[in-house]
C-alpha cells in the first residue's frame, strides 16, 4: 500500500508533522469527544489496580513508595472518578431503530445492493502526553489511504499511572441524490476499523492499550457541519488489553464492523465523521512498537478482498416508502 521504506514509516510515526494552527484546532474540537472515554478507561484501571494490590504491593514497595499511602492514592482517585462518571453523558442522537436497521439491511442485500465510496485520508485530532517531570516519548502515525501505520516510545517512572492520548479523524460525505424528494428516506453505511500492535519493549510494572472507534454523523453537511463536541451515534472499544501481554510474541489486535443510519433531508449532503483513538497507559517502564503491518489501524469495507479495498465506506440509499414498508412489519 506504500513504496516507503520502514525507516520512513518509522521515523514518520515517531515525529508526526502537524501545521501548529491546524493541531490547535483539532485538538479543541477533539478533546471534549476524547475526554469521557479517557475517563472510563481511567475508572476502569484504577478498579484493575486495586484488585491486583495484593499481588504488586511488593512491587510498590520495591520503589521505594509507601504501599498503604499508594493504595489510598489510588482509592482516592477512584472515588473522584466515580463522582464525575456519575454525571449523565451527552445523549446520542439516534436515527433507525435498530431492528428496522437490520432488516432493512437484510433486504438490502437482495433489493438494493452497497455501494461504496473512499474516505478522504484521516487528520490528526488529539495528542496528549504527561508532564514531562512524570513521563516521556510520543506515538504518531504515518497517514496512508485507510491506513495508520502507527509507532511509537513511551515510558514513565514512578507508582503512578501515565496516560498518553492519540486521536485521528475521517469525515466522510457521501454523494447526494441527482433527483430532489419531499422525503428522500434514509441512508446506511458500514465499514470495519481493526488495529494491531506487537510489541518490542513493553518492559513496565503495569499499563494498558485500548483503540476505539467512534461516530458523529450529518444529514446537511453545508449546513449543519459535524462537531466533535457533538454526542456521537456510537462508540465501540476495538483493544481492551493490559500491559505487559504475555503471549510470545507480544501482539495484541482487535476490530469490529460498525453500522449504522442517517435521516436524509431533501438537498442535504450526509457525512459521518470517524474518530479513532488510541489510549496507552505506563507505570514504571518503557514500552516501544514500529509501524507496519503490527503496527497499523485499518479502515475498510466490511467485503475488502484486496488492498484497493482499504479506506473504502459502504453505504445504501432507502427511499421513504421502503422505509415505511420494513417500519410497519417490524410493528406487526
Amino acid at each position: 500500500m506504500s513504496s516507503r521504506t520502514s525507516s520512513e514509516r518509522e521515523s514518520n510515526a515517531k515525529n508526526p508533522t502537524v501545521p501548529a494552527a491546524d493541531k490547535a484546532v483539532a485538538q479543541a474540537q477533539t478533546s471534549g469527544a476524547a475526554q469521557r472515554t479517557l475517563q472510563e478507561v481511567q475508572h476502569a484501571r484504577l478498579a484493575s489496580r486495586l484488585r491486583e494490590f495484593g499481588s504488586t504491593c511488593e512491587t510498590i514497595r520495591a520503589l521505594g513508595v509507601d504501599p498503604d499511602q499508594y493504595a489510598n492514592g489510588l482509592a482516592k482517585q477512584y472515588a473522584d472518578l466515580s463522582q464525575t462518571l456519575r454525571e449523565p453523558a451527552p445523549r446520542q442522537a439516534k436515527s433507525l431503530s435498530p431492528r428496522v436497521a437490520r432488516l432493512l439491511d437484510q433486504f438490502g442485500d437482495i433489493f438494493n445492493p452497497w455501494q461504496t465510496v473512499v474516505a478522504p485520508n484521516a487528520t490528526v485530532g488529539l495528542v496528549q502526553v504527561p508532564p514531562a517531570s512524570k513521563g516521556g516519548g510520543t506515538i504518531g502515525a504515518e497517514i496512508l489511504q485507510g491506513d495508520l501505520a502507527v509507532g511509537g516510545e513511551i515510558y514513565a517512572s514512578g507508582p503512578d499511572e501515565q496516560w498518553w492520548v492519540n486521536t485521528w479523524q475521517y469525515v466522510v460525505p457521501f454523494p447526494t441524490p441527482s433527483s430532489t424528494f419531499s422525503n428522500p428516506g434514509s441512508l446506511s453505511y458500514r465499514f470495519t476499523v481493526g488495529g494491531a500492535f506487537d510489541f518490542y519493549r513493553q518492559d513496565v510494572v503495569s499499563g494498558s492499550v485500548h483503540l476505539y472507534a467512534t461516530v458523529f454523523t450529518t444529514n446537511d453537511m453545508a449546513n449543519h457541519p459535524i462537531q466533535f463536541t457533538q454526542p456521537p451515534v456510537s462508540s465501540e472499544f476495538l483493544i481492551n488489553a493490559t500491559l505487559p501481554v504475555s503471549d510470545v510474541p507480544p501482539f495484541v489486535y482487535g476490530g469490529a464492523q460498525i453500522n449504522g443510519t442517517i435521516t436524509l433531508v431533501p438537498g442535504g449532503t450526509p457525512a459521518i465523521a470517524i474518530l479513532i483513538g488510541l489510549i496507552f497507559s505506563v507505570v514504571n517502564g518503557d514500552v516501544q512498537f514500529f509501524p507496519g503491518e503490527t503496527g497499523e489501524i485499518l479502515l475498510s469495507n466490511p467485503d475488502a478482498t484486496a488492498p484497493t479495498d482499504v479506506g473504502r465506506v459502504e453505504y445504501r440509499r432507502d427511499q421513504i416508502f421502503w422505509v415505511n414498508a420494513v417500519s410497519q412489519l417490524v410493528n406487526s
